[in-house]
């Protein structure tokens, strides 16, 4: 019985797209009959007008109206096929060409502009040594860091830490 049901269901949505699809039809084969009954219109009223005075040209406004639309939210037809645009396989081909040789042109400039930023760092890097080494001549060296740590000085710095620093309970991992 479900089973009918959901085939019913399936038979009524199909039915109920291809009336909406139709009535699409029917209005616009309606709206094409009236936008050629007005271009009859503004042509006879032209000739009439250029008739009478041929020196004026007669200006016609049209007014649009646009119907509101209940049933498929989208462009075009779903069940039409979509229309490909014919390409030309020599345009195509030379279209392809042209990209890939836009790309090779940025390939080479970034290239370029890579080898630039690689001879500049070498030269900064050979001068800051340089600068480094008469430096290093002028100002005497320390022979013993402030903080000198050695295996003992870290266990004690460990015990130090458990007896006068927060529980561990209490600490946060790092």
């Amino acid at each position: 019985m479900e089973l009918l049901l959901f085939a019913l269901a399936i038979l009524f949505s199909i039915f109920s797209a291809l009336m909406e699809r139709r009535k699409r039809r029917k209005r616009l084969e309606e709206a094409q009959q009236q936008h050629a009954e007005i271009e009859q219109q503004h042509a006879e009223i032209e000739q009439q007008h250029a008739e009478v005075n041929p020196a004026a040209p007669v200006v016609v406004e049209e007014k649009k109206e646009e119907e509101p639309t209940f049933g498929w939210p989208f462009d075009g037809d779903p069940f039409e096929e979509p229309v490909l645009a014919e390409v030309d396989p020599a345009e195509a081909e030379r279209e392809a060409i042209e990209a890939e040789r836009q790309a090779l042109e940025a390939e080479r400039r970034a290239m370029v502009a890579e080898q630039q930023a690689m001879e500049r760092l070498e030269r900064l890097t050979e001068t800051k040594s340089e600068d480094a080494y008469e430096n290093e001549k002028q100002r005497p060296r320390r022979t013993r860091s402030h903080w000198f740590l050695t295996p003992q000085t870290a266990r004690d710095a460990i015990v130090y830490m458990e007896i006068l620093g927060k529980p561990k309970s209490e600490r946060e991992e790092w």
